[in-house]
């Protein structure tokens, strides 16, 4: 026993205290998201960010990984629930303004008696409704607070006790000092490196049940949640809401502490994960699909595959014009050598518009889908007559959704240059 504790300890010093030697930071990079356009063109998608650490002189700062953070369009918060809840939007809405847009889950530490939080449309939960030339204060926050306390966003949600709070504090001083900046208006306080995929509404459905499913057993049950850094942080339910639907495999919680160690959730890895699956993963190679589970079942249950047309990067800077915040972010990435080379190529990709701007991408997914069809008959893997008859099916399944990919492609590019048309006439 008190070997494996000494073992633990040193892990520990090695992962809390070598920042230099374990983690790379990123620094800084510009705005990348994706316009009006693209909302017209996808109805449903899934958006998981790494938030930056925040600094202030005022309120303090926080963890040096950041945080974790979840964007899910065509999902909204079910404002009559008695705890945080999701449905599905009422449909067919493109303002990311509106509360029927979509939905940001945020996992807060503090949080008792459910896992995570929900916040109304992207404005509230990434901009907290700043413009571009407009100024971060600790007037415009303190009316956020009121405005996201008087939607219900915090109805029946029961607290830990956390630093600061006194015998008089109400749920504005928690707000503003432990939600704010963390939960929503995430750019008043950090930077944000994303991946977006596009998904199918039966995808949606399952990521909402599983997190709807996560809440009640914490709000009607006698158990409370625990938040902890190894264990059950911000990163493993927002991994296991993904893998709800297929997206990626599930990460475990609540494993011994010297196992977690060796499978650390860190935010700005996950998010690096999500985006390289989107932007580079297999979609040309179908053994590689085949032999993965979440991708194979994800194409025979949904027609679907995570590198398609849509995946994008996207990069939300910390308002710049700021009064409370320090508007410099540093972003730490957990490293090995694979890791390292693999959040270079996705930085130096936010530059290249095939994976931030829409047209470019189409073009892309275009060329990609053709290729991948003009090759279809040639043999892919040596070994196909030996592994049976369910592999020559499920690569039939595969063909016939690199096609459907095509045809979407090719109707998405026609209604953009007929839009394009129109507003030159």
């Amino acid at each position: 026993m008190n070997a494996n504790r000494s073992i633990f300890a040193l892990l520990l010093a090695l992962l809390t205290g070598c920042g230099d030697w374990l983690f790379t930071p990123i620094d800084a990079f510009s705005l990348h998201e994706p316009e009006a356009r693209y909302e017209a063109l996808f109805p449903y998608y899934v958006e998981l960010c790494a938030m930056s650490q925040f600094r202030s002189e005022e309120l303090g700062r926080g963890g040096s990984p950041g945080h974790a953070v979840m964007y899910l369009k065509g999902a909204c918060r079910d404002r009559e629930a008695p705890y945080p809840k999701l449905r599905r939007c009422s449909g067919g809405v493109s303002d990311p303004a509106s509360p029927e847009h979509g939905v940001g889950i945020s996992v807060n530490r503090w949080l008792r008696n459910v896992n995570w939080l929900a916040f109304d449309g992207r404005s509230l939960f990434y901009d907290g409704r700043v413009g571009p030339d407009e100024t971060v204060t600790r007037a415009r926050l303190d009316s956020l607070v009121r405005e996201a306390i008087d939607a219900g966003v915090y109805r029946g949600v029961e607290l830990w006790p956390y630093p600061g709070q006194t015998p008089g504090s109400t749920l504005f001083d928690f707000v503003s000092q432990n939600s704010a900046g963390t939960d929503f208006a995430l750019r008043y306080a950090r930077s944000g490196l994303c991946g977006r995929l596009p998904i199918e509404p039966a995808m949606l459905d399952e990521m909402v049940h599983f997190l709807n499913d996560l809440n009640r057993e914490f709000a009607t049950g006698a158990e409370d949640y625990r938040w902890s850094v190894y264990a059950d942080n911000c990163v493993h339910t927002l991994r296991n809401a993904l893998a709800a639907a297929s997206v990626s495999d599930p990460i475990s919680v609540r494993t011994a502490k010297l196992l977690q160690l060796f499978h650390l959730a860190v935010p700005a890895n996950e998010a690096i994960r999500l985006a390289a699956l989107g932007t580079m993963g297999p979609v040309g190679s179908y053994p590689e699909i085949f032999a993965d589970a979440p991708m194979r079942d994800a194409m025979l249950e949904f027609g679907w595959l995570p590198t398609r047309h849509g995946s994008l990067l996207v990069s939300l800077p910390v308002h710049a014009r700021n009064e409370l915040f320090d508007p410099r972010p540093r972003m730490l990435v957990f490293q090995g050598p694979l890791t390292l080379r693999k959040t270079r190529k996705l930085l130096e990709m936010l530059d290249d518009p095939r994976f931030t701007e829409i047209d470019a991408n189409l073009r892309h997914f275009d060329e990609v889908y053709r290729g991948i069809l003009a090759r279809k008959d040639e043999p892919d893997d040596v070994f196909a007559s030996l592994r049976g008859d369910r592999y020559r099916r499920v690569r039939r399944r595969y063909v016939s959704v690199i096609e459907s990919g095509l045809r979407e492609v090719e109707q998405m590019r026609a209604a953009l240059e007929a839009a394009a048309a129109t507003e030159q006439r």
